[in-house]
């Protein structure tokens, strides 16, 4: 049986402002301020038949009083109900394959899965030496399914200190206009030391199965008949910290219709 997941396209305008939309949205709660941007690509599809897509998603976190960050424990991107995920015929990787690995070790054991890339900045606290800033790339990796529920694994390969993280993204259904949502919380083993400040992750690849080309991410840009194009709510983020906070922020996107 195939696993299907909806993923983005509903509410229909007309297209304008569309550079404001490129940029990130903002949102703060006392001293917190947290960002969210993403997009998908190409922006211009069929308004009737599903295309392949990359989707990205990113944001930042911090302080307007440049006092030290709250450790960021979930990060939810929950993205509109239209569209669609399809895995059927795609490896998967587990965690045991990439944790501990190096990001090349990574890549050779599990290249046929590899369905996204990015970045992440950590600040980096080890009680040794003072805080300390690490920029590092992100793999995922089309997971297996625990408790019914499809996973998208996230390894991060840090140089210093020498190690990876992987974080295991679950995808869930949910009702409503945001219907799937993609969480993932800090591993334990992170909690001592990494705190989490910038991601930015894309996801999308085509692969052959039973002499098909299939898609990870599809997407249709749902126009009604007469207009070229759609404003949609794309997705939004709920960012958890250590202190209980949660602060969450949406975004508007656009589509273009092709035919």
């Amino acid at each position: 049986m195939s696993r299907v997941l909806r993923l983005c396209l509903l509410t229909v305008v007309a297209v304008g402002a569309v550079a404001a939309l490129a940029q990130a949205e903002l949102n703060r709660k006392g001293d917190l301020i947290v960002s969210f941007q993403g997009e998908i690509s190409p922006s211009k599809l069929p308004r009737n038949k599903a295309m392949p897509v990359s989707v990205r998603v990113a944001g930042n976190v911090k302080t307007s009083n440049g006092l030290r960050l709250p450790q960021l424990r979930t990060i939810a991107v929950a993205i509109n109900r239209s569209g669609r995920l399809y895995d059927k015929g795609l490896p998967t990787c587990k965690v045991a394959s990439i944790q501990p690995a190096t990001e090349e070790v990574a890549k050779k054991r599990c290249a046929s899965s590899i369905v996204g890339s990015g970045h992440v900045t950590l600040v980096v606290r080890l009680p040794s030496q003072g805080d300390y800033i690490s920029r590092n790339n992100l793999l995922a990796f089309n997971g297996p399914h625990r408790d019914g529920q499809k996973l998208i694994l996230a390894q991060i390969y840090s140089k210093n200190p020498p190690g990876a993280i992987v974080l295991t993204f679950a995808v869930k259904r949910s009702k409503g206009l945001y219907g799937n949502v993609i969480e993932t919380t800090l591993p334990d083993y992170a909690e001592s030391w990494a705190y989490l400040t910038q991601f930015d992750m894309t996801l999308g690849r085509t692969y052959t199965y039973r002499g098909k080309e299939r898609s990870f991410v599809s997407a249709s840009c749902a126009a009604p008949a007469g207009f070229p194009g759609a404003l949609f709510p794309f997705a939004k983020a709920s960012y958890e910290f250590s202190t209980g906070d949660v602060v969450t922020t949406k975004i508007m996107r656009h589509c273009k219709v092709s035919e």
